[in-house]
């Protein structure tokens, strides 16, 4: 688990605290307390967005159409997609739904019901007010937004021991899957079109004209060739 502490100064943002919280799978309570602590050593007056990794996550594309206007029928479509695909109950999970492309469908996140409870409780422990809750996926593919839609390809999300391949023509998305990482970063198999990837972990491969890092620019407290770690904490943020 990550956390960074960014403050504003001069229409400029400052990186001015960076934290690793380790725990093991199923044991998170302990780490949650840590930052917990971390947090109410900041400025009083505080606001958290959180960043959902592929871990906690599932996804899928919701086929768009003038009707889904309408968001009971969208919410309800996107419960029966979820349980077709997944074959779980939809009442298990919380819906986040990406900015919908017309006629190009949309990209709908999915995490534990539980989640985002426990996020709140943990908002109101620290007495901070939590501005949101945000899947990885969405996250990249909206702060890269300008690149990605105006090319065909592949968006390789690495996160910790998983990745997510989004695979993509301009605005349209045309499928997504999580599979374990394995031991080293692993692209797609080659496809028509570029590949993008956005790592925890910096890339030792060459860029090539066909597969392309993205990466955040330098900011003050954060340098991506030095920082890597932290990148998914600031996507949304510089």
């Amino acid at each position: 688990m990550i956390a960074c502490e960014l403050k504003r100064e001069w229409r400029k943002t400052v990186v001015t605290r960076k934290e690793r919280f380790e725990f093991d799978a199923g044991e998170r309570a302990g780490a949650m307390d840590a930052l917990a602590a971390w947090i109410t050593q900041g400025p009083p007056r505080r606001s958290i967005v959180w960043i959902i990794g592929p871990t906690e996550a599932q996804y899928f594309v919701l086929p768009w159409s003038p009707a889904l206007i309408d968001r009971g029928m969208r919410d309800a479509y996107a419960r029966a997609r979820y349980e077709q695909l997944f074959e779980q109950d939809a009442s298990g999970a919380a819906f986040y739904f990406a900015a919908p492309s017309d006629g190009n469908g949309q990209l709908v996140s999915c995490v534990p019901i539980e989640l985002p409870a426990e996020l709140a409780a943990h908002a109101l422990r620290t007495e901070s007010e939590l501005l949101g809750i945000k899947p990885a996926i969405s996250m990249v593919w909206d702060r890269f937004r300008d690149v990605l839609e105006t090319e065909q390809g592949t968006l390789c999300v690495v996160d910790g021991d998983r990745q997510a391949i989004v695979e993509h023509d301009r605005k349209r998305i045309e499928g997504i899957v999580v599979k374990p990482r394995g031991k080293s970063p692993a692209l797609p198999a080659k496809r028509e079109g570029v590949v993008r990837r956005f790592s925890n972990e910096p890339s030792r491969a060459q860029p090539s004209a066909s597969s392309v890092d993205l990466s955040l620019p330098p900011q003050n407290g954060f340098v991506a060739t030095q920082d890597a770690a932290y990148a998914f904490a600031l996507c949304g943020a510089l």
